[in-house]
């Protein structure tokens, strides 16, 4: 089994360019809170992009390690290497989850302070 490296290649640029504008988003925020008084509400954005960056991280080592072994794997082996695979994918899922919430409490933290 082989990775599809263009597509791998689109995923973590549409990653990376997800991190950076939640960042800028973050960062932004940080700069109205200012006029509403308001404090650490930034912080959900910017730890939603490291949790991306994480994610980023784990999907290019299931890529790199698991999906050549799975190509040449025996029968006695295979099961373990989707096993592993698929432990993996379920990381990544929570991760995206969690950056997902992360933003989203930002965005409806903020949101509530301003409509004070």
């Amino acid at each position: 089994m082989r990775a599809d490296i263009p597509a791998e290649m689109i995923f973590i640029v549409a990653i990376l360019l997800t991190v950076v504008s939640l960042i800028m988003y973050g960062l932004i925020i940080k700069r109205l809170l200012v006029l509403i008084k308001s404090k650490g509400i930034w912080i959900f954005p910017v730890l939603a992009g490291v949790l991306l960056v994480c994610l980023a991280l784990v999907h290019v080592y299931r890529m790199l390690l698991y999906f050549p072994l799975l190509g040449t794997a025996g029968p006695s082996d295979l099961f373990d290497l989707i096993v592993g695979s698929l432990v993996l994918s379920r990381i990544e899922s929570l991760m995206l989850l969690g950056a997902g919430i992360c933003a989203l409490i930002g965005g409806v933290s903020y949101y509530a302070a301003s409509s004070r």
